[in-house]
């Protein structure tokens, strides 16, 4: 039953159920301390009398002997002293009462063993105490009995004890209101993050939880909960734009494929000339598919880490340089690469050799790419102390400041037409930053546009 109930009320009976228990356990521990207060109280008080009393008699009986007529003044001395609930009496040895001085009190008998003992009593719904003490003088034995009625302190308690149960009870109520405010302001936030799901159920992704001021628990999951909604978000968008363009990507080749084999399906049957041009044409662009898949492949296998490093060695930047450098001179003739002074570097970098070649490529071909008529690579090396940095920075026609942000997101490409015919998929920078982040470093591109780009890879050495 109780776990049917809703956190609010389940939070409001808890705090209620425990301050009960906390009042009432606390209301006990007064009303024992209290009781045991009075009790010790009028135990010394009853206790004074008797003493007082007996003083009185002693010093009394030094000079007169114990007679009737003695025990009258006696008594009428304790007559003018005596309370309302006290009570002095006086016996002989045999339990005769010589005289008893009483207003209220009634008639009681106490155990002659327990000499000396208070003893307690109840008769007639009143509660007395009783103590005594043994005479001896000249020519009397006797016990001097002193009794006190408590009951005005017993009601006192009893009082006390029914204005604690009534304090216990308005404590309860008072708990009830309490842990359900105290509950309404816990719940808000959880009520605000459900409703916020249930918006973003219903495709609001833009929706975020209303975080306050504090900094609770609550709020930092508040906070957790829109960063990971901004991610999350993020990730739709990318998903969404990748999607687009891989869609779009993929559409002009496919369509360049199926017109020219509608065209040998028309005419190039016995045209040969046209057979062999649709058919170079469709392999060229089959070919520009599997390139297309195979980066997209290891591009996310990259972004989820799934990519496999296996063991290598650490690898010679200036080797690896060099070997760059000859091929791409011997593809483009009219390529002119400067190398800058090599001696800084002394130490090997922390990545395979194959990837960082790919990443060369990567930035060599774009340098070309988007180079003007005469293209030159300015290549510098450098190292501080366990970080290697290369430059490669070109004189192509650079990078608008509007695109430099998204340069190494999916597909993107600030001069499409440019880049397509190139034969660029827009997935080079993304797979070469990629890389070098799975080896613990960094790739930079700074770019002024119509005057260059310069990429800066920074990697940690062995």
């Amino acid at each position: 039953m109780f776990n049917k109930l809703s956190i609010r009320w389940r939070i409001t009976i808890t705090i209620a159920v425990l301050m009960f228990f906390i009042f009432t356990l606390c209301n006990l521990i007064q009303l024992g301390l209290i009781q045991m207060s009075v009790m010790n109280q009028q135990q010394h008080r009853i206790e004074k009398r008797l003493n007082e009393t007996s003083a009185y008699l002693d010093e009394d009986y030094k000079t007169k002997k114990p007679n009737a007529a003695s025990f009258a003044e006696n008594k009428k001395f304790f007559e003018k002293i005596i309370q309302n609930n006290e009570m002095i009496r006086l016996l002989d040895k045999d339990g005769r009462v010589k005289f008893i001085v009483s207003r209220t009190m009634p008639k009681i008998y106490i155990n002659k063993n327990d000499v000396g003992k208070i003893q307690k009593y109840r008769l007639h719904n009143q509660e007395i105490l009783i103590i005594n003490k043994p005479l001896h003088y000249k020519n009397f034995d006797g016990v001097l009995e002193v009794a006190m009625n408590v009951e005005i302190f017993s009601k006192f308690i009893k009082e006390s004890f029914m204005i604690l149960i009534l304090g216990t009870i308005i404590s309860l109520i008072l708990s009830m209101f309490s842990g359900y405010f105290l509950s309404k302001r816990i719940i808000n936030p959880i009520k605000n993050l459900n409703q916020t799901m249930i918006k973003i159920k219903n495709n609001q992704l833009k929706e975020r939880v209303i975080v306050g001021e504090t900094k609770d628990e609550l709020s930092e999951l508040g906070l957790l909960f829109n960063k990971m909604m901004d991610e999350l978000e993020a990730s739709i968008t990318r998903q969404k734009r990748f999607v687009e363009d891989a869609s779009h990507e993929l559409r002009t080749p496919l369509a360049i494929i199926h017109g020219h084999l509608s065209l040998v399906n028309r005419w190039g049957k016995k045209d040969e000339t046209v057979l062999e041009n649709s058919l170079n044409t469709c392999i060229n662009e089959a070919n520009r598919m599997i390139v297309l898949t195979n980066e997209l492949l290891q591009l996310t296998k990259l972004e989820k880490n799934t990519e496999k490093i296996e063991q290598y060695a650490p690898t010679n930047i200036i080797e690896v340089l060099n070997e760059i450098i000859n091929n791409y001179q011997l593809l483009h003739e009219d390529l002119e690469i400067h190398l800058g002074e090599t001696n800084q570097v002394v130490n090997k970098a922390n990545i395979a050799r194959e990837h960082l070649m790919q990443i060369l490529i990567i930035l060599f071909d774009n340098a070309v790419k988007y180079s003007k008529e005469h293209t030159i690579i300015d290549i510098s090396t450098s190292q501080v102390a366990n970080r290697i940095e290369i430059k490669v920075s070109d004189n192509g026609i650079g990078i608008k400041e509007e695109d430099i942000n998204h340069i190494f997101d999916r597909f993107y490409r600030a001069d499409k037409a440019r880049s397509r015919a190139n034969g660029g998929n827009g997935l080079g920078l993304s797979i070469a930053k990629n890389l070098i982040e799975n080896y613990g470093g960094d790739l930079k591109i700074t770019s002024k546009n119509g005057k260059g780009t310069t990429a800066i890879i920074t990697l940690n050495t062995i």
